[in-house]
């Protein structure tokens, strides 16, 4: 396992007019290689509201699976032009969410450096939907 640093910026488009929020995390984490794809594990902090919470990230060619272990907890697929659905657990209930991933585009060298962006929308109830973006930059 080696220690690298990973940023995470997620945006969500809030309106029509592509007004957004924006949140980064720039951490410490650490980063293996198990054959088929890069794992990437870090603690989550108090900016993205979910302090004390860790989260790994699996990432391959052409998915990323990304699991929450705490109290929040959910495991996310995101595959381009696939749906699915999780269980999201919080402190005050659980809840179905489904997504569809939109755009997948994996940049990162045989070191596990680079870059990986994905844009893909929730599903709430099977009908709203919000339109979410993922940039994970690893050195």
């Amino acid at each position: 396992m080696n220690k690298t640093k990973v940023k995470i910026t997620t945006i969500q488009i809030l309106d029509e007019a592509g007004n957004e929020d924006k949140i980064e995390l720039l951490t410490e984490a650490t980063k293996e290689f198990n054959g088929d794809c890069f794992i990437i594990d870090y603690d989550e902090s108090e900016i993205t509201q979910s302090e004390g919470n860790k989260t790994r990230l699996k990432i391959y060619k052409d998915k990323l699976i990304m699991i929450k272990m705490g109290t929040l907890s959910t495991k996310m697929e995101f595959e381009e032009n696939k749906n699915s659905t999780n269980m999201y657990t919080t402190p005050y209930g659980s809840f179905d969410i489904s997504f569809k991933t939109i755009i997948y585009d994996y940049s990162l060298n045989e070191l596990g450096n680079g870059s990986v962006y994905i844009e893909y929308k929730i599903i709430f109830d099977g009908a709203e939907e919000a339109l979410n973006k993922i940039m994970i930059d690893i050195n």
